[in-house]
């Protein structure tokens, strides 16, 4: 059997273990002179690392997880490797007066990344250490692994904080009933820190330009990254249990529909037509082609993904996004809004009882108290009514149209907005954004805006008065969600296709792209068909109050992401 002190001089041996020396500096003169002695330390110990062939880095600071394992439980016939949740787990409801029945329990081998050490004399250390943010400590004392204490010291002295580590030991717990780890191998090291974390990071821009720092220093941004992962699983979930069954879309494509937006442009080395290289899109939105799948015999289909626009970029639009769109036949506008309530109600629901998000619960039980409120309900505006409510004015179905809305914004007397050069589209679009979205910016209460004009929704079913059987959902003048009956008419279908052609060729190019071949299909019949859309991002923004997308993506917006 391997003794301490063996397994010591074996490691040093190889090199396992290494004597790197970091003062504390003690002085009044204040953190300067420390920040300059840990930064001088770290460029050495990178440094030493550096110089180093690769084979031995590896060997000495790099080793695999196998070999570690072997190094630990060499002589230790009892042992089992467990991640850190799982040992919490089993000894949950361990207390110091139960602790004496788990002598005979295994030893375990524990990893993870060391967050702080705090050393008790000359031959004791308490380190905390973190994975998959669940925390333990390790119990590190000389005569448990039977070293004096200068033998002790040298094993254990080099080690620092953001230094991943494996031990071996038993379970243990302190006299304030701390679940610990006390080692009975020293520590081992397997992958070092090569530069000291800064106590604080907030500086705006350093945080967008390296999102990695901001992970390991501050706990809020961790925490609205697992509340992101947390919505999305939540959304799966919910859509599951009412039988979605989820797929996957092209994202590059010839052609680019199923929204009005501009397309990333790209194009393939393979694939040659007569003109030259085919030119190709990254999706603007998954919509036909989830339609496609609708008209193929799939009655109940979801997608969770990333859509590609090339536009903006600012404080609530990103360049590429993450949404959820489901596509459900024989359903109408009205269910579409009641499995809109009730899948928010079922996140708001699910992070409460979440206590990893307790951070996130205020504004959960927030939404989920104004919706309770409301008898379980969103509040719901109608577009007309309000419209004419507003203004005092009341839109004629016959004056949706060009030239009707532009009398219609001199009959309101609104000279403060120059509509003369504006689309259709556009010309709908800011109506609803000064008078009937406007009624929502100060309310947290989710709130529908339905019935829209046709003349926005070319994908939508319509009223024979132009009104699309749609909705869009608004929480303090954010849209969240878009729905709607879906137009399953070939014929109307490739009209309103032509007649947004038309609208490009005149200059609006916000209109939507045509595509024939969707046409086409729905000509195999599209069933009665509901869908509807989500924006991941901003509901997430919403949930964790963050008044800026970068805040609640990965790695920030499209402008972060370059400069990392």
């Amino acid at each position: 059997m391997l003794t301490s002190k063996r397994l010591v001089n074996c490691l040093f041996s190889q090199g396992l273990v290494n004597n790197f020396r970091f003062s504390s500096t003690s002085n009044k003169k204040g953190a300067a002179v420390n920040k300059i002695t840990e930064d001088s330390d770290f460029a050495f110990r990178k440094s030493t690392v550096e110089t180093l062939p690769f084979a031995d880095q590896d060997v000495k600071f790099y080793p695999t997880y196998a070999s570690s394992v072997k190094v630990l439980s060499e002589g230790v016939n009892d042992y089992e490797k467990l991640r850190i949740p799982d040992f919490r787990k089993i000894y949950n409801e361990l207390t110091l007066d139960t602790l004496v029945d788990k002598e005979n329990d295994p030893h375990y081998i524990l990893s993870g990344k060391i967050t702080s050490i705090r050393k008790a004399g000359k031959g004791s250390i308490f380190i905390d250490v973190v994975q998959d943010y669940k925390r333990v400590q390790f119990i590190i004392h000389h005569k448990t692994m039977g070293l004096d204490k200068e033998e002790f010291i040298a094993a254990h002295n080099s080690f620092r904080p953001g230094d991943q580590i494996m031990g071996i030991g038993k379970v243990a717990m302190t006299k304030v009933g701390e679940l610990s780890l006390k080692l009975v191998r020293p520590l081992k090291l397997v992958s070092p820190a090569l530069h000291p974390l800064p106590p604080k990071f907030n500086d705006i821009g350093k945080i967008n330009r390296n999102r990695v720092i901001d992970y390991l220093v501050n706990k809020e941004s961790v925490e609205v990254m697992l509340l992101r992962f947390k919505v999305i699983q939540l959304i799966r979930n919910f859509l599951e249990m009412k039988g979605f069954i989820g797929v996957e879309t092209p994202i590059i494509c010839s052609g680019n529909s199923g929204a009005n937006a501009t397309p990333f442009e790209t194009s393939s080395q393979h694939i040659d037509t007569e003109e030259g290289k085919m030119t190709l899109s990254l999706r603007v939105a998954p919509e036909l082609w989830l339609k496609k799948l609708i008209i193929a015999g799939f009655d109940k289909v979801y997608e969770i993904g990333k859509v590609f626009r090339n536009e903006g970029i600012d404080s609530t639009h990103n360049a590429e996004f993450t949404t959820c769109e489901f596509y459900q036949t024989f359903i109408g506008l009205e269910e579409l809004m009641e499995i809109s309530e009730e899948m928010l109600k079922f996140i708001l629901n699910s992070i409460l009882q979440d206590p990893k998000l307790v951070k996130f619960h205020a504004k959960s039980q927030e939404l989920s108290d104004l919706i309770n409120a409301n008898n379980g309900r969103f509040n719901r505006i109608e577009f007309l009514p309000e419209l004419e409510k507003q203004t005092g004015h009341k839109l004629e179905y016959r004056n949706l149209n060009k030239a009707g809305l532009i009398e219609y914004w001199k009959m309101i007397g609104d000279y403060t907005t120059d509509v003369s050069t504006m689309s259709e589209s556009e010309l709908i679009n800011n109506l609803s954004e000064k008078y009937v979205e406007s009624q929502c910016i100060n309310s947290d209460m989710p709130t529908f805006i339905y019935n829209i004009p046709e003349i926005v929704s070319p994908l939508s079913k319509s009223n024979s008065n132009g009104v699309s059987h749609r909705f869009e959902m608004y929480i303090n003048g954010r849209e969240y969600m878009n729905a709607y009956e879906e137009e399953n008419n070939p014929f109307k279908q490739r009209y309103k296709f032509n007649k947004q052609l038309q609208n490009r060729e005149d200059g609006d190019m916000e209109s939507l792209v045509p595509d024939e071949r969707f046409v086409e299909v729905m000509e195999w019949a599209m069933p009665p068909t509901g869908g509807w859309g989500l924006g991941i991002d901003r509901l997430v923004m919403k949930l964790s109050s963050k008044n800026r997308i970068e805040n609640v993506l990965p790695f920030g917006k499209l402008s972060d992401v370059v400069k990392q």
